[in-house]
């Protein structure tokens, strides 16, 4: 199997992606918290070098130009501020400011980072008051080195972590690839890997497993129909081919002819109806008939199936007796759902001896309806009531009568497309088939 490239790999352009997001954003707050606080630490400087020109300014009209003096020589000895004085010539009076300009306001010495304020004095006299800006670039340079480690950081964990889920992300679908292509080889009973995380990946491969168990039954399907096909049509084909092949070997008379015509005939129906029969049930199976699902009265439906075929069983000395609770409704198919009720009631009929009890009820049972069938024939060994539901199966009491073994298949393909459930229970004596559907009101 080919390797996949850790950087073609979706997860990876995923965490790169994320990654080059949470980088603008990162850079983008780093720049915000940088010329927030360099606009800040300015504001407050200004503050305090305005507040100091200010007082200054005071006490040069209180005092004037001597009294001013001694402020500035006094105030440099101690503060942290810088000073300066300057004449209408440009002459330094006071201070350790001398380079600044005559004009009010505020100037930046940038040889020295030094935000200077200056005030217009009478005389055309020039009070200059300045600060260091170092600590402002320092805190500047400070927040750009630690955003720098910041991104540098993010950028190894990000690639780290992208290499990683890429790395546990390709290693999954490795798995899966190998198991499908073994599946595709042949072997149908392989199944996609699933760990405990239960992400999004083990969902779909629970899910594709689910698929695979149901393919995997119709096949087994399919292979046990053929078997039974070519197991169960061999004696009437066989049966049909010896009568042919017999009447063409000697003469006959016109009415023995038609003899062996009318029993050909009817083997030809019997492999007809057999192979009407699965074709019904790969119709129901294949769900189509979903579409044309409607609001159906089951209690009708079963009372009128029960009415048709109370004659039948009396002729054959059987008693039939319903109980129906009226106006039960469900969402369904009415000629599938009548169908099976005949098939159910048909099958009890026929395969139990005369003087049989057969009893059949609806009800409402917690959240569903119930259908009930039962009779107090022979029964069906517990070992043999999931095997008549399934096709041509037969049991041997009931080889002797007609029929092809696929009424009770065709009864669970239509239960199993209402979203039904089929069990059949021992009636002590006899059997009882008790059927479950969801209800609509």
């Amino acid at each position: 199997m080919k390797r996949v490239n850790f950087i073609r790999a979706s997860s990876f352009k995923l965490s790169a992606l994320y990654l080059g997001l949470f980088l603008c954003s990162f850079l983008a707050i780093g720049l915000s918290v940088y010329f927030l606080t360099i606009h800040s630490l300015e504001q407050q400087l200004k503050d305090g070098v305005v507040t100091e020109a200010k007082r200054l300014q005071a006490e040069y009209a209180v005092g004037g130009m001597e009294a001013l003096l001694e402020e500035i020589a006094e105030d440099e000895r101690g503060a942290m501020d810088n000073y300066g004085l300057m004449d209408q010539q440009g002459r330094n009076l006071a201070g350790s400011l001398k380079n600044f300009k005559a004009n009010a306001g505020w100037q930046m010495l940038s040889e020295d980072s030094f935000y200077v304020f200056v005030i217009a004095l009478p005389n055309r006299h020039w009070l200059a008051v300045g600060h260091s800006g170092g600590t402002i670039q320092n805190t500047g340079t400070a927040i750009i080195e630690a955003f720098l480690s910041g991104i540098l950081l993010v950028v190894v964990l990000g690639l780290g972590g992208g290499f990683y889920l890429s790395h546990a992300f390709l290693r999954k679908i490795q798995a899966i690839t190998l198991a499908t292509e073994a599946i595709i080889s042949g072997d149908l009973h392989r199944r996609l890997p699933v760990t405990d995380h239960r992400d999004e990946l083990d969902q779909l491969a629970a899910l594709l497993n689910q698929m695979l168990d149901k393919i995997g039954a119709l096949l087994d399907n399919v292979q046990q129909v053929s078997n039974d096909i070519a197991h169960d049509l061999r004696t009437p084909i066989s049966r049909l081919q010896f009568r042919l092949q017999d009447a063409l070997k000697k003469p006959l008379a016109t009415a023995q002819y038609q003899e062996h015509i009318a029993s050909a005939s009817a083997e030809v129906d019997t492999i007809l109806a057999t192979f009407s029969a699965l074709l019904r049930i790969a119709q129901i199976e294949t769900g189509t008939r979903r579409s044309g699902f409607s609001p159906v009265n089951f209690s009708e439906l079963v009372l009128a199936v029960s009415d048709a075929l109370s004659p039948v069983a009396e002729e054959q000395g059987k008693a039939l007796h319903a109980d129906i609770s009226p106006d039960l409704t469900m969402i369904g198919d009415k000629e599938l759902l009548t169908q099976l009720v005949f098939n159910l009631l048909e099958n009890a009929i026929l395969h139990t001896p005369a003087q049989t009890r057969i009893d059949i009820g609806l009800q409402v049972s917690g959240s569903h309806l119930e259908l009930m069938i039962a009779d107090n024939g022979p029964g069906i060994a517990k070992a043999d009531r999931q095997k008549v539901l399934q096709r041509f199966y037969r049991l041997e009491q009931s080889r002797t009568t007609p029929g092809n073994g696929l009424g009770l298949s065709i009864a669970a393909a239509i239960v199993e497309l209402h979203g039904g459930s089929l069990t059949l229970l021992d009636n002590q004596p006899g059997l009882r088939l008790v059927l479950l559907f969801v209800p609509q009101y």
